[in-house]
């Protein structure tokens, strides 16, 4: 009798580890979401990166490479620095390294604009022998617009009017494509 309740509780401290194992793999995992966000806009959200954005921002989309070059000037460089930071995050979020979902809540948007102003600019240097300039920053443009077109988008501000707390946050986000 002494032998089985010792089995016993041989079982029950090895479930108890195991369950505790596993609670703090999940602690470590949003651990590591959370802090990967915060270097994710910390990243993306400096006075040079804003600049060259909004600079981006105000011209048409598709312009040449010349009237590219020469619309932005000396921004042109801060603005294809602004394209290797979006060719970075491309590559992360393909690894898995970043979440798609937290890429798409911070930048989406963002990046679907730069592509479209900057896409015409890639074709014309693709074809001038640069084969895969910008390849991961267009791969992951394309999938922020499969995930929720750019042109039907609703803000936030919009999109979450009726948040209370951070439950409410799946419940208000609309459900992605992809």
């Amino acid at each position: 009798m002494m032998t089985l309740a010792l089995q016993f509780l041989e079982t029950a401290a090895i479930l108890v580890g195991v369950v505790f194992g596993l609670f703090q793999l999940r602690q470590l995992r949003i651990q590591h979401d959370v802090q990967g966000g915060a270097e994710l806009l910390r990243s993306m959200q400096s006075p040079e990166t804003a600049s060259a954005a909004l600079a981006l921002f105000e011209l048409p989309d598709n312009l040449a490479s010349n009237e590219l070059k020469s619309r932005l000037g000396e921004k042109l460089q801060s603005v294809l620095a602004l394209c290797a930071m979006f060719e970075g995050m491309g590559a992360l979020v393909a690894r898995g390294q970043v979440p798609i979902g937290m890429y798409e809540d911070f930048f989406r948007v963002g990046t679907v604009l730069c592509w479209r102003k900057v896409r015409r600019y890639t074709e014309e240097q693709r074809a001038a022998g640069w084969t895969n300039l910008f390849e991961w920053f267009q791969w992951l443009a394309e999938r922020m617009e499969e995930r929720a077109r750019v042109d039907d988008d609703v803000p936030a501000f919009e999109r979450f009017r009726d948040w209370r707390s951070e439950a409410d946050y799946r419940r208000l986000r609309p459900a992605r494509r992809g």
